[in-house]
């Protein structure tokens, strides 16, 4: 296997108080987080098979890239990782992605395979990782939305935005995000009632009263056209002529 075993730092076994100390603060134990490392890696075997097999990366760099994830998932283990460890991990798994689809164009690979999917996968995963630790990191969920839009990850963006706010509500700009995702899908009640929350937190924006109030007019300039349409007159007129029962 590619994967391998681990090259994590030797220790005594001692049961669950096997401990040690980095920096001066106790991490997690290493038998567990080595344990919880190599299920990660080896869940990652058959996208790197599919990677060999179809050429678009040699066996050194599939290493290397095996070295790259092992480091960061052992970073991100420690109860001491910060966000940064996080959005390090997000910037080289899209770099990789990005290096993974270009040669994979350039050898003409037209059926889609598990390797073409486990990339976004891949960085959904650290992405929720990261907000579940850190949800009070305004940067982290913008972050996250950022690239569920870039992605074409909408249905999960609507999503993220909803639970972004449930610890942020007082950020007004995830407010507008939520309400124009939710124009954007046609579902223009959802809009109103997520502009109408957001005032109750931040009742003095002035961009949340400004798209409310474009929301309205939106609105009704709608339901005025509909009105004054000539199907609408027709069909009033047809009612008016019908004969009563």
């Amino acid at each position: 296997s590619l994967c391998g075993s681990s090259r994590g730092p030797a220790v005594r076994h001692q049961g669950r108080d096997a401990k040690t100390v980095e920096g001066g603060g106790f991490v997690r134990p290493l038998v567990i987080m080595a344990e919880h490392v190599e299920k990660v890696m080896n869940d990652m075997v058959p996208e790197l098979d599919d990677l060999r097999r179809k050429r678009i990366f040699i066996d050194e760099e599939l290493r290397q890239v095996v070295k790259r994830r092992r480091d960061f998932e052992y970073v991100l283990q420690k109860t001491e990782s910060k966000p940064q460890d996080y959005l390090g991990y997000i910037r080289y798994e899209v770099a990789l992605e990005c290096l993974r689809s270009r040669r994979s164009k350039a050898l003409h690979w037209r059926k889609r395979t598990i390797s073409d999917f486990a990339g976004l996968r891949r960085l959904h995963i650290i992405f929720e990782r990261g907000v579940r630790k850190f949800k009070g990191d305004i940067r982290m969920w913008y972050q996250y939305v950022d690239f569920c839009l870039r992605s074409g990850s909408t249905k999960v963006m609507s999503r993220v935005l909803l639970r972004a706010l449930k610890f942020h509500p007082r950020e007004v700009h995830l407010w507008l995000l939520a309400a124009d995702r939710e124009l954007k899908c046609g579902h223009i009640k959802a809009a109103r009632a997520l502009l109408v929350r957001g005032l109750r937190f931040a009742p003095k924006s002035a961009k949340l009263w400004g798209e409310f109030l474009r929301l309205e007019v939106r609105v009704a300039c709608h339901l005025r056209d509909v009105r004054d349409s000539p199907h609408a007159a027709l069909d009033a007129s047809s009612q008016a002529s019908a004969p009563a029962e």
